[in-house]
């Protein structure tokens, strides 16, 4: 590239840069002149994430929320006007900072808590297996896990009862909800509990009376396949190794 075109160049880079800081400038200015003359009113803001669960005095003393100031026609109908409201309340979900905190974002704790039946999907029962270590993967399963349902059949061979069953909850620990952080550890318990629509919980229990369930573990994103059953006549069939 030549002297002269190299110098051409830098000059448009640089006059772009101006323009480009001009127009900021400008629309910034245009801001601060359509809200000069707004009439402002109080408000409160999360000024620093608020974890869900946190009460408010916790986040009152940590300064996690604190008064601020809105033009009237942005402020929430519902915005809270004292903020001694949250006090005896705990957040119900996680708060972001910038937010303006309304009715309803600080709850009773009793409203917060999530029962068992809630954590339920819609359409679907809770029914629950004991199963021991051998069965249930040696106890490494953890609530919010899929597994595959092996029983018995009336033809003395063992077939796939279900695939990507949800684990609702092991012993009396639950899968965590959308927005909760609870580590998600192994639980040492012998029941599991299963969230399925109503005829899968009869087969389960059906077959857990029987000649039991035997459980494995499958990755989040496992896709149900087809699997044919098999009995002591197909064991030394087929491949000479499993992934094949």
């Amino acid at each position: 590239m030549s002297p002269r075109r190299t110098i051409i160049l830098i000059v448009a880079v640089a006059l772009a840069g101006v323009a480009a800081f001009a127009t900021y400038a400008w629309l910034n200015g245009v801001q601060d002149r359509a809200y000069a003359h707004a009439k402002r009113v109080q408000v409160f803001v999360v000024k620093k994430d608020v974890p869900k669960g946190t009460a408010g005095e916790q986040a009152l003393s940590n300064e996690l929320v604190k008064a601020g100031s809105a033009p009237q026609e942005f402020r929430p109908a519902t915005a809270l006007t004292d903020i001694n409201a949250i006090r005896g309340k705990v957040a119900l979900t996680n708060l972001s900072a910038g937010q303006i905190v309304v009715d309803g974002m600080f709850v009773d704790p009793k409203v917060a808590q999530v029962t068992a039946a809630q954590r339920i999907p819609a359409g679907q029962v809770a029914v629950t297996v004991n199963v021991d270590q051998v069965r249930g993967v040696a106890g490494l399963l953890t609530p919010g896990d899929k597994v595959n349902m092996l029983v018995q059949g009336a033809d003395q061979k063992e077939h796939f009862l279900f695939q990507n069953v949800n684990v609702l909850f092991i012993g009396s620990t639950a899968a965590p909800q959308p927005g909760e952080t609870q580590a998600t550890t192994a639980a040492n318990s012998s029941l599991i509990t299963f969230a399925v629509p109503p005829l899968a919980a009869e087969k389960i229990v059906l077959a857990s009376q029987g000649g039991g369930i035997y459980l494995t573990l499958v990755p989040p994103d496992n896709q149900p396949v087809a699997v044919p059953p098999v009995d002591v006549n197909s064991l030394n069939t087929g491949a000479l190794t499993p992934y094949e």
